[in-house]
């Protein structure tokens, strides 16, 4: 279903994306894709908001599940951005049956992942629940939160991939919509699931996996709605997706690395994590809040990587260097100036912005400390995250790869290890420890950053 000439998403919308003003470009695909964010966050927060009035014990089940949950993320979203980058490439070079080609192999490797994920949902929740150190009424919320997630993952998988398909083609306002109707049904279906009413048996923390999977349905009928109206339409067919090795071999060396670098970042939440867990159980469910916190301020950051992403594939596939390099220089000024602001807000607000989540005085003291730490991150976080988006765009994902296995990785297992059980350090030597890797990894992606994007004079005098 081609799109009409010059309307959003057809061959109009390819020649926007790579002659129009890249700041309102930017602002465009950025801010629809950040407020999506922006209600995905909110969705969680109403996660950790009614299980606090459950219990502690329900609150530091779910902020222990999230590096056990970290799996679904590492799969969707590195599905997703890789299509995202590769799809953008193809129609800035207008090759719309190489795009088509692309997501139909993304299809095939969602489903395969679907079915990874369940099976480590299986085996593995409980033991890794019990290794990041919670036990008795924490272990069993824990198990009963994920596991339906878990054995329903493919569902969350195929939102990202679907979103992958829109945004390539400069939509990133369906997938906000989604969001938004999520977040709303949430605020009603999880009290309703987990104490009862009007019929329905509480059922506890098992209550919000039941929501939220059943919130992840509905986004797909929808998504699924948007893609077939898009200009590139949605026609797949069986043997579309079946693995197609040359193409497939193209989409994981993207893949891959993008795989990677989110699994890397899960790996070093699970660490942190397990080293919050050395000082008891209100540390976990302070950091846990903290993360949360953090990702809402990140979310413009969010926002602005997906629109470089899609500018920077679209436009390195059309062989425009100079709106490369542009895309970079405006994300990470628009990202440094955001980042200030958050930091300062946060900073001053920290106690009070815990004391939403919990009113145990030790997780409120814990969090504001963490807190205290984190804001001297922020920079870093916007140079990470935008630089990488920038490097994916452009397909070269393994230098985000080499980073994130530093930060990730190395980081929490050496740094981390030596400023807390070794040095003594505590819980001060841990936020700082993370303050950093983080400034080490932002360092190294400039470097990155600085030595491969285009010089369009140089460009121009090759073409002559």
């Amino acid at each position: 279903m081609p799109g009409r000439p010059g309307g959003p998403g057809g061959p109009g919308r390819k020649a926007r994306l790579t002659s129009d003003p890249l700041p309102g470009l930017l602002r465009a695909i950025a801010i629809p894709a950040g407020t999506g964010l922006l209600f995905q966050t909110l969705f969680n927060i109403v996660d950790s908001f009614w299980a606090g009035f459950v219990s502690t014990a329900a609150l530091t089940a779910l902020g222990a599940s999230f590096p056990v949950f970290f799996l679904v993320i590492v799969l969707s979203v590195g599905i997703g951005m890789a299509a995202t980058a590769l799809i953008a490439n193809c129609l800035g070079r207008e090759d719309q049956e190489g795009a088509r080609r692309l997501f139909g192999q993304a299809v095939f490797l969602t489903l395969v992942g679907g079915v990874i994920v369940a099976l480590y949902g299986l085996f593995a929740i409980g033991p890794l629940l019990r290794f990041l150190g919670t036990s008795g009424e924490s272990l069993a919320a824990g198990i009963a939160y994920l596991l339906p997630i878990m054995l329903f993952s493919v569902i969350f998988l195929l939102n990202q991939t679907l979103n992958g398909w829109l945004t390539a083609q400069g939509d990133s306002r369906s997938f906000r919509n989604a969001l938004a109707l999520g977040c709303a049904l949430n605020v009603v279906l999880d009290p309703l699931l987990m104490f009862g009413a009007f019929g329905v048996p509480g059922l506890g923390v098992l209550g919000i996996a039941i929501a939220t999977v059943s919130i992840q349905a509905m986004q797909l009928v929808y998504l699924v709605h948007r893609a077939r109206r898009s200009p590139m339409g949605l026609r797949l067919h069986l043997a579309d997706i079946r693995p197609d090795l040359p193409i497939l071999r193209d989409f994981l060396r993207q893949a891959v690395p993008v795989t990677v670098s989110i699994g890397a970042t899960g790996f070093g939440l699970f660490c942190i994590t397990w080293f919050m867990g050395r000082h008891g159980e209100a540390a976990i469910a302070a950091y846990g809040i903290g993360l949360r916190i953090e990702q809402l301020v990140m979310l413009p950051m969010i926002g602005l990587n997906t629109a470089a992403l899609t500018l920077v594939g679209q436009n390195h596939g059309a062989g425009l260097p100079g709106r490369v390099r542009e895309t970079a220089r405006l994300v990470m000024l628009y990202g440094a100036v955001v980042m200030a602001l958050g930091a300062v807000v946060v900073w001053l607000t920290r106690a009070q912005l815990i004391g939403i989540f919990s009113d145990d005085p030790d997780v409120i003291r814990l969090g504001a400390a963490y807190l205290g730490f984190a804001v001297f991150n922020f920079n870093a976080y916007a140079i990470l995250i935008l630089g990488g988006g920038v490097l994916q765009g452009m397909r070269l994902p393994v230098y985000a790869m080499g980073v994130a296995l530093f930060r990730h990785v190395f980081g929490p297992l050496v740094v981390l290890y030596l400023l807390d059980p070794v040095l003594g350090f505590g819980l001060p030597g841990i936020y700082w420890g993370i303050v950093i890797i983080a400034w080490i990894g932002s360092v190294v992606t400039i470097h990155y950053l600085r030595r491969e994007l285009p010089d369009p004079e140089a460009a121009a005098g090759s073409a002559t």
